[in-house]
């Protein structure tokens, strides 16, 4: 009977494990779902003068229309300032913006990849590095005069990315205290074996 009921416990832990694993790797996919959410959508007047000739191109080193200039994300952002790296005037501001861009995507990515592999205090770690990363790149474009201006306005990248970031959080911590949990257990049930035998 004793020994169903630690199977149940054991399985139950097991599902809670798993459940905190599921929850991070939700929150890491938003953060990488992030890139390609619209990080500037254009206000109101401007997306009309945008919508009136949609076919004319935005930005013809990447391909970009003026219909597909209504909403940029960041991939995008990334796919403008690389075209753009070789022109000295702007090579510096377009070289440390595609960095950012990347470190931020590299970051999403090891962050779902350490909650496949349950590593809590990496997941943390790599959360922590990539709202770091979007935090420094939103007061980039806001210090540039990028974003807010009177052509675009913050898009809903801006917002989602916090949520990801809470949601990876809180499956991370869950993960956590189940192991430090699993843990105590362990040096109990190691202890609790150890007395046993010096008892007999």
């Amino acid at each position: 009977m004793s020994e169903k009921i630690e199977v149940k416990k054991a399985g139950f832990k097991m599902d809670k494990r798993l459940i905190s694993c599921i929850i991070a790797l939700i929150g890491s996919i938003m953060l990488i779902a992030t890139l390609f959410l619209p990080f500037a959508s254009a206000t109101e007047k401007y997306r009309e003068q945008l919508e009136k000739f949609p076919d004319t191109m935005y930005a013809e080193e990447i391909g970009m229309t003026n219909k597909d200039a209504v909403n940029i994300s960041l991939f995008e952002f990334g796919k403008i300032y690389s075209s753009t790296a070789a022109a000295q005037n702007a090579q510096a501001v377009s070289i440390t913006c595609v960095v950012m861009i990347s470190a931020f995507a590299i970051f999403a990515l090891l962050s779902a990849i350490f909650s496949l592999l349950k590593k809590p205090i990496a997941i943390m770690i790599f959360n922590v590095l990539s709202l770091a990363t979007f935090l420094l790149l939103k007061w980039d474009f806001n210090d540039r005069g990028v974003l807010p201006s009177s052509r675009y306005d913050c898009g809903m990248a801006q917002y989602f990315c916090y949520f990801g970031v809470a949601i990876v959080f809180v499956g991370a911590i869950i993960m956590l205290l189940i192991k430090i949990n699993q843990n105590k257990n362990l040096k109990q049930r190691s202890e609790e074996h150890t007395s046993e035998l010096q008892s007999l």
